[in-house]
């Protein structure tokens, strides 16, 4: 039967309409393919980008340790080089991997370089390790250092010797300093260090010289950055009989003793005819029996102050 041209007519117009109702449909499932794929990539790039790092969460000061308390395990994207971050991943309920929220995993005796703020990511350069303890390292106290107005405990300090001729020298240096506290108030005049032998030796040898000086005082300098900032090299030297007595110590070790002999050997000749000029003089032996006893009154009077504040 023939067709009508006008019905031939809305038959080819349905019939594009269907193809291009098809074309349509299929661009836009191109496109949408295309989408998810990408997002896909996306999705799989950001993951590539994820690890579990650790975040400071209280300030922690240069030169102390970093412990478990001051920082927590999180995750975060970042799509540079991260090689220098301190990493941690632990497993939730599921197995699946996560962050160290308790910081469980994070390496122990490490101290930080510089004052480090809630949010600071950890990296490698923040820290450094702390020196293995040795043998002969004692917590001394003394309270014969005249010392900071604003010392804290946990900071570090060279010890110094300002003798009557203008010279400024170092006794011992790069020592972290502990603040007694009695019933919540700081010391005002005594501090603890851990001291090697031969530092405890130095030091003692110092403390006497200075009280055989008039005018000369015994201080400390706290160091700006001390997990960057290098300790500083001692230039004090002690007087004979306690360099013999450090040569004959059996209980500092060899390679402690060349390396400090060797310094003082070479500064002797600039340090001591300044010292010893200075501590001749006919009131030496009287400020150092004063000024020995005033040390052993203030320390028994720290004692009682530190037995009351146990007894609230």
């Amino acid at each position: 039967m023939a067709v009508n041209p006008m019905q031939r007519k809305a038959n080819n117009s349905f019939l594009l309409g269907i193809l291009v109702t098809l074309l349509i449909t299929g661009l836009i499932i191109a496109f949408l393919i295309l989408q998810i794929s990408q997002l896909n990539s996306e999705i799989e790039e950001t993951s590539s980008h994820i690890v579990y790092a650790y975040v400071v969460t209280d300030t922690i000061q240069s030169g102390t340790e970093i412990t478990a308390d001051k920082i927590q395990g999180i995750e975060v994207n970042i799509a540079t080089d991260t090689s220098s971050l301190y990493t941690g991943q632990s497993r939730d309920a599921d197995g699946n991997p996560t962050a160290d929220t308790t910081a469980s995993l994070f390496p122990a005796g490490l101290k930080a370089k510089i004052d480090l703020n809630p949010g600071a990511i950890l990296t490698t350069d923040m820290t450094y390790e702390e020196e293995a303890i040795s043998n002969d390292l004692r917590s001394v106290e003394y309270n014969v250092i005249t010392i900071n107005s604003q010392l804290q405990t946990g900071d570090y300090i060279d010890i110094r010797l300002r003798t009557p001729d203008g010279r400024n020298l170092i006794v011992v240096s790069h020592k972290e300093v502990t603040i007694p506290d009695l019933a919540g108030v700081d010391s005002t005049n005594c501090i603890w260090m851990d001291l090697t032998e031969e530092e405890i030796l130095m030091l003692s040898c110092a403390i006497v010289e200075s009280y055989e000086m008039n005018g000369a005082m015994l201080y400390s300098t706290k160091y700006v950055e001390a997990g960057i900032q290098e300790a500083a090299t001692v230039t004090y030297v002690p007087n004979d009989e306690v360099r013999a007595l450090i040569e004959r110590d059996p209980n500092i070790v060899q390679e402690a003793k060349n390396a400090l002999l060797t310094v003082l050997n070479s500064n002797s000749e600039l340090v001591r005819p300044g010292i010893e000029s200075a501590t001749n003089n006919e009131d030496a032996a009287d400020n150092v029996v004063q000024k020995t006893e005033d040390e052993i009154s203030s320390l028994q009077d720290e004692r009682e102050a530190y037995i009351d504040s146990l007894g609230g």
